[in-house]
């Protein structure tokens, strides 16, 4: 572990986006954040309404269950005696955090840190005051089931106001907020497997295609994915994009997709039919698509 989960868990909430293994269907995953942290000289109600800000972010994606351990009876009897600042070791952390994760059914864990929050003034060119807000803060998600990390991203936001300081801080939340479905498509595999393919034409093309997952897993109209497929390169097993698809019917627990050009859906035929696993992840570079409204449970 190495000592990354501080205890005091009193205001969760929670994000993020499945990994399946193929020939699961996808489902939501639950994640715990903890509490934000703040550097010196960082007021506690900066580091909340930037925690606010981010929450609000989250919980328009509906891609994972929000936690809110302010609601849950077993996190707040765990780390009830616990500092905030206390951390739990590798030692205590396998009979304590574990198991309380686990019952939870949590498998990742969000932490955030605001590292700045500096506020200054300038007098522009009319002679009025212009407000200045800069804003650091930092997010890392980690696996519970290991401790290890999987990603971590730094924001840095330099706003301006010509009427308060407050007017320049809410715009830094308000840009927060909306980068938070990219944080989740960046850090958050989003994995299915192709179930069928469409009707060949006339011509033997197949032109569209459905995968497991649906609107339970956040999935809306125009999400972009790739289609990959296992390589054996010498020893190791490796996988290789053979295609692009867009979402474009999108139910409860399935999704058509259009096969996004020719030669895409050839390779995707060809490795279809020979029986290979095709898999299906979010195409990061163009996958915005994956947005909706999150939920929040007490457990």
């Amino acid at each position: 572990m190495k000592g990354i989960f501080k205890t005091s868990l009193a205001a969760i909430v929670a994000m993020f986006v499945t990994a399946n293994v193929f020939a699961q269907d996808p489902k939501k995953e639950i994640v715990i954040v903890d509490p934000f942290t703040k550097s010196a000289g960082v007021a506690s109600n900066i580091r909340d309404n930037v925690q606010g800000s981010v929450m609000t972010g989250l919980s328009n994606v509906d891609r994972f269950t929000v936690v809110d351990a302010k609601q849950s009876s077993r996190l707040q009897a765990l780390f009830a005696s616990k500092s905030i600042e206390e951390v739990i070791t590798a030692d205590n952390w396998k009979t304590e955090s574990e198991a309380a994760y686990k019952e939870l059914g949590a498998t990742r864990l969000l932490k955030g840190n605001v590292e700045l929050c500096y506020e200054h003034k300038k007098l522009g060119d009319d002679g009025k005051w212009v407000y200045y807000t800069d804003l650091n803060f930092t997010l890392t998600v980690y696996n519970i089931n290991d401790g290890s990390q999987v990603g971590s991203q730094s924001y840095k936001y330099s706003e301006l106001s010509t009427t308060s300081y407050a007017d320049s801080f809410n715009d830094a939340l308000k840009k927060a907020t909306k980068d938070m479905v990219q944080f989740c498509n960046k850090h958050f595999k989003v994995e299915s497997y192709v179930m069928s393919l469409g009707d060949a034409d006339k011509k033997g093309v197949v032109k569209d295609l459905w995968i497991s997952g649906g609107s339970n897993v956040g999935i809306q109209n125009n999400t972009i994915f790739k289609i990959l497929v296992e390589k054996q390169i010498g020893p190791k097993t490796i996988r290789q994009s053979i295609g692009q698809v867009i979402a474009k019917e999108v139910t409860d627990e399935a999704t058509r997709c259009e096969i996004m050009d020719k030669k895409g859906g050839e390779a995707i035929k060809v490795a279809f039919n020979a029986n290979k696993k095709l898999y299906v992840e979010l195409d990061r570079k163009r996958g915005d698509g994956l947005k909706g409204f999150g939920r929040a449970f007490g457990f």
